[in-house]
């Protein structure tokens, strides 16, 4: 901003400020007037204490009321007409300016602050513009993970309850190996029995039994050391005489 003392400025100007009127001429009345430069909002701030060091300056321009119903560029007329067409202003001393001054550097601080944040959001909003077209995937991926974990949770509470029902029984289940044994060896010889009593009668018949009952013998055969007796099995005389140790 320029460091001059003093400056013309034309009539219409001077008038544009007092009339309350915006421009390019009305701010470089108000930057030169303030001696700094000055957005649109601070010029507002400004304006005031501006048209009160003309008023102080020149007390004519305090008979230049402005009515709103006025045609602006004839009303600016007729007062040029008395006050002439340029006028030659001083700026406003820095004294004068200190307590505004102070207001405007706030000002400043904050509209700087301001645009930082707002080109921060801008950036921001940029960012989820490019992350949109994901948004429909991540969403599907939290609902399979929430599927997911929900099956887990499940799968978690149903192993609790079959180990405790597992628990109940443990201890509680013996195998009795000669038991079984036993069981196994009715079982054969019930079903040899009944082949018996299928085959014919005669010579024939008699081999035939002989091979079943040797067969289903080495099927079962003892292992070393068992106590089964000697005379179980196939061969040896049974209760009812059909020779096959039953």
């Amino acid at each position: 901003m320029s460091d001059e003392a003093r400056r013309v400025f034309k009539m219409e100007t001077i008038l544009g400020l007092i009339a309350g009127k915006r421009g390019a001429d009305i701010s470089d009345l108000l930057g030169f007037l303030s001696q700094r430069d000055l957005s649109e909002v601070e010029e507002g701030a400004v304006a005031p204490i501006a048209r009160g060091w003309l008023y102080s300056m020149h007390p004519d321009f305090m008979k230049c009321e402005f009515a709103e119903t006025d045609v602006f560029e004839e009303w600016a007329a007729k007062q040029a007409a008395r006050l002439g067409d340029n006028v030659s202003i001083e700026a406003i001393p820095a004294a004068e300016m200190a307590g505004i001054s102070a207001v405007l550097d706030k000002m400043a601080a904050d509209a700087a602050a301001n645009a930082a944040q707002a080109a921060e959001i801008a950036a921001l909003k940029a960012q989820v513009a490019e992350l949109t077209p994901f948004k429909a995937e991540a969403e599907k991926l939290g609902k399979e993970v929430e599927s997911l974990k929900g099956k887990l949770d499940t799968a978690q509470t149903d192993a609790a309850k079959t180990k405790k029902e597992l628990a109940g029984f443990s201890g509680k289940v013996a195998i009795n190996e000669n038991e079984i044994e036993s069981s196994v060896k009715d079982i054969v010889s019930r079903a040899v029995k009944d082949a018996l009593k299928a085959l014919p009668v005669g010579a024939a018949a008699g081999v035939a039994a002989a091979e079943v009952a040797e067969e289903a013998a080495a099927g079962f055969d003892e292992p070393a050391g068992s106590d089964v007796p000697e005379d179980f099995g196939f061969g040896a005389s049974g209760s009812d005489g059909d020779g096959f140790g039953f």
